[in-house]
């Protein structure tokens, strides 16, 4: 492993360490154990068919970006795939983001730029439904904005607080962009100077453009409705699973805990999971206990339980799956190959 990676991995492996004590060091771990012994067991099946369920419709909505049809992958390819990328995170977070597409590609003989570039299409369109969510939940749900804050240790009520969040966003987004014309210009004229530079420039203008062939698939999007109902349906099936561990604990009828409750808990988690930890240890483990008790005043020690079941329910899945689905796969390709 090249030690930028190993580097990366480090790091990631040590947040994910520090959330998980923080999440455990106010509580004891053998009451944890005796609350997930305690649960319901029954209702991981459900939550496994859920889990699958949000994955396949995520690869069908993805098939919908393939704009050449000549090289659309099936959707067995397409589904192994997305399981792929999940399997990926849990050791490498965010190489997911990449190695999803890669696989496809290889598999269907097209550039991995392209369908890189459609990954990211798809990430911009997950930030902007969890950011309607996120607005949903403090408008409608929450009755306290100030309880949003306490969880998340800024005011989110604060019109200043806003206003530099939203300078920093575009700061942010004007310097990378500057930044990458910029370097676009000192390689136009670098090509100018030496034959390499000329080629390697060439290389990387052409990468380009089939990257933001795939992020302006949208363009080309023949069903909006249909692409819509797909997004909809996945955080519905994220809000079901969210739901369903709630049976696990009895926690619907001890503390009136709905699918209202896990859709704001949905909300939450997505923010954790977005910091690059193995899969989302500890963060999801972290965000999940404490919004269960500052929203919904549920013991820390039956939160953690919750989340540390529901977590690794979701692990096991995609871990026992995907290396199926590899193979299946694979043994598709070659009897296409050789039929």
């Amino acid at each position: 492993m090249q030690p930028k990676k190993a580097l990366k991995v480090f790091i990631s492996v040590a947040l994910g360490a520090l959330f998980l004590w923080l999440a455990f060091k106010e509580v004891e771990f053998s009451e944890v154990m005796e609350a997930a012994r305690n649960m319901s067991y029954g209702w991981i099946l459900p939550f496994t068919g859920l889990t699958l369920l949000a994955h396949y419709i995520r690869a069908e909505r993805w098939r919908m970006l393939f704009t050449n049809k000549d090289k659309t992958p099936s959707r067995l390819t397409l589904y192994t795939g997305v399981m792929f990328g999940y399997l990926t995170n849990i050791v490498l977070p965010r190489v997911g983001e990449v190695a999803r597409p890669v696989y496809v590609a290889r598999q269907v003989d097209e550039k991995n730029s392209k369908l890189i570039g459609t990954i990211v299409l798809e990430r911009v369109i997950d930030v902007i439904s969890m950011l309607l969510i996120m607005v949903f939940v403090g408008v409608f749900l929450v009755s306290d904005p100030q309880v949003l804050s306490r969880l998340f240790g800024v005011d989110f009520t604060d019109s200043e607080i806003q206003l530099d969040l939203m300078l920093t966003l575009l700061t942010y987004g004007a310097i990378g962009l500057i930044a990458v014309g910029v370097l676009y210009q000192l390689l136009k004229v670098a090509a100018k100077k030496s034959e390499k530079t000329a080629v390697l420039f060439d290389k990387a203008r052409k990468t380009g453009r089939t990257f933001m062939d795939g992020i302006l698939a949208i363009r080309e999007l023949k069903n909006w409705p249909l692409f819509i109902l797909y997004t909809v349906l996945i955080w519905c099936c994220y809000i079901m699973m969210t739901y369903i561990p709630f049976w696990m604990f009895d926690m619907q009828e001890v503390f009136g805990l709905g699918v209202t409750e896990a859709l704001v808990l949905t909300m939450v988690s997505a923010v954790g999971i977005s910091i690059p930890t193995p899969g989302g240890v500890g963060t999801y483990h972290l965000f999940i206990t404490k919004s269960l008790f500052v929203l919904f005043a549920v013991p820390e020690t039956i939160g953690l339980a919750y989340a540390t079941v529901a977590h690794a329910a979701t692990l096991v899945v995609i871990i026992a799956c995907t290396p199926v689905l590899l193979a299946v796969d694979k043994f598709y390709l070659l009897k296409r190959k050789t039929g």
